[in-house]
């Protein structure tokens, strides 16, 4: 069986398609284009002669057929209220219901069962669909040369954009800081301060992609390896804190800055390993594709099962105290 996976890149939608653990084709559409004609990367899915899809999910959502989505589930998958943004992706459900293509949605950290309550209150990023598919692939990786039972990591997802932290024990996602929750990004402010947001008041969902480290070191003039440094400590400070969730044996990073950041990780008293997928392609659309073909029954079902991600259920706001809620609601109503 061919299953493919979708990553929704901040320059580019990649598709990746594996035949068992071998990658069989992969392919970008940069995302301006994408957002202009999504019948391109539907032209793309077909290209891949895959059997099943999956991925393309945002803040995520349980696994659920795209044809069968309807305006809450698109809402939630992208927590936007940018009526264009909106328009595009139901362009693309809707070519999807034409073409009757077998594309699944990933769900987010935060719908997993193996995540206690506790630790998602009053958070909605956890780590967003795609940072979960590229876990789901560091554990199918790993468990080829060791237990799945045993597998206890803090996988770190270093961006362009965000940073996302996960954390694995015995081979079960059981924690996350998601990048809108996470400390500073490459080119992202990461969480706000309280104080700071306060201040600001409303702000465009654009502003989320602005303020890190990036900024931050125009302003001050630091160089290249300075700015590398600056990085690497917010990364050294994720990474630690997913230690109260996780004993790790090892830290596993993955992400445009992988490389960069392993070289100044290493020597803090843990093993670093870059995440290696199956063949060249996005890591996280490997782990959709991995997802895609257990939903279809393939050879990654039994993993994806132990991890407990066909489980998973509920929505992103699932876990916000009633009266954080009621700010919430009065937020959406001014702007839906």
């Amino acid at each position: 069986m061919i299953a493919a996976g979708i990553d929704p890149g901040t320059g580019s939608y990649d598709v990746v398609a594996i035949e068992g653990r071998k990658v069989v084709f992969r392919e970008s559409v940069p995302t301006n284009v994408m957002r202009r004609s999504p019948e391109e990367l539907i032209s793309v899915i077909e290209s891949s002669e895959a059997e099943i899809i999956a991925g393309l999910s945002g803040y995520g959502l349980p696994i659920k057929k795209f044809s069968e989505l309807d305006d809450v589930d698109m809402l939630l998958m992208t927590l936007n209220f940018d009526e264009e943004k909106s328009i595009g992706l139901r362009n693309l459900v809707k070519i999807v219901r034409e073409k009757d293509l077998n594309l699944y949605t990933v769900p987010a950290v935060i719908h997993l069962p193996t995540v206690p309550a506790w630790r998602k209150m009053n958070r909605i990023d956890l780590g967003t669909a795609d940072k979960l598919c590229s876990a789901v692939l560091a554990v199918a990786k790993l468990s080829e040369r060791e237990e799945i039972t045993k597998l206890n990591f803090i996988l770190a997802e270093i961006g362009e954009g965000f940073n996302a932290f996960i954390a694995v024990k015995n081979g079960r996602i059981v924690d996350g800081i998601g990048g809108t929750a996470s400390f500073p990004g490459y080119s992202s402010i990461g969480a706000l301060d309280a104080e700071l947001a306060y201040l600001i008041g409303e702000f465009p969902k654009s502003m989320i992609f602005d303020g890190g480290v990036r900024s931050f070191a125009k302003e001050w003039r630091l160089n290249d390896v300075e700015t590398m440094n600056v990085l690497a400590e917010f990364v050294m400070k994720g990474l630690k804190a997913m230690e109260v969730s996780v004993n790790p044996d090892f830290y596993v990073l993955s992400g445009r800055f992988a490389s960069e950041m392993a070289r100044r990780i290493r020597g803090e008293g843990k093993e670093v390993q870059i995440l290696r997928g199956f063949g060249t392609g996005k890591q996280s659309a490997q782990g959709a594709a991995i997802i895609a073909d257990a939903i279809g029954g393939g050879e990654f079902k039994e993993i994806v099962e132990y991890m407990r991600i066909l489980e998973a259920k509920g929505t992103v706001l699932d876990y916000i105290t009633k009266d954080i809620m009621e700010h919430v609601k009065k937020g959406m109503q001014r702007r839906y």
